[in-house]
């Protein structure tokens, strides 16, 4: 996939020096000016594609790593001046790559009941020596546990997309202003 990605790159790089050197000195034909602009739109739409795909392939090499999945419910136990913090419950949205190669959790805070807090952001929990997470056995609510089995299917469906199909369906196009648009990974519970 890394080769695959810095072909793309170099044929974009040709690309640009194709548009920029075809504009200096002479008129040219209009059609082969937008059969240069639709080749280079082309070009940056592939690469973003196929970025997206590698980054979806990390994901997933680092959810395999992971020793808890999408939909766990944890407690998260802090080390501070010789005295343990216990914060939580979390439950796990997502697990995302890190740039040295590890990985941290994407995690939303529960209520009482084991819902998700309504108004609180997910935030990240980094695997850290300072840092011990455990499964949470507090009991859950009838209408939380539809968030838990939420989270695992996307994760399982995602994996056989990635993985097994090589889906590109996988990836919705988000257009960005003044950009070729940009490819992020949608939640997906069928396949």
């Amino acid at each position: 996939m890394k080769r695959c990605l810095r072909r793309l790159r170099t044929e974009l790089h040709h690309r640009y020096d194709e548009s920029f050197e075809a504009t200096k000195g002479r008129r040219e034909c209009a059609f082969e000016v937008h059969l240069r602009d639709r080749l280079l739109e082309a070009t940056c739409d592939t690469l973003a594609l196929a970025e997206a795909c590698l980054e979806e392939l990390r994901r997933q090499e680092a959810m395999f790593y992971a020793p808890y999945k999408p939909g766990d419910r944890l407690l998260a136990e802090y080390q501070v001046d010789r005295a343990t913090l216990t914060r939580g419950p979390y439950l796990i949205i997502d697990v995302c790559p890190d740039k040295r190669g590890g990985f941290h959790y994407e995690a939303a805070e529960l209520t009482k009941k084991g819902a998700m807090h309504a108004r609180r952001a997910p935030h990240w929990l980094c695997p850290r020596p300072a840092l011990t997470m455990r499964l949470s056995g507090a009991p859950v609510w009838e209408d939380a546990e539809r968030e838990t089995s939420y989270y695992r299917e996307c994760a399982q469906t995602s994996r056989v997309l990635a993985f097994e199909r090589g889906d590109l369906t996988l990836f919705q196009a988000v257009k960005v202003p003044l950009r070729s648009p940009i490819f992020r990974r949608k939640d997906r519970t069928s396949i």
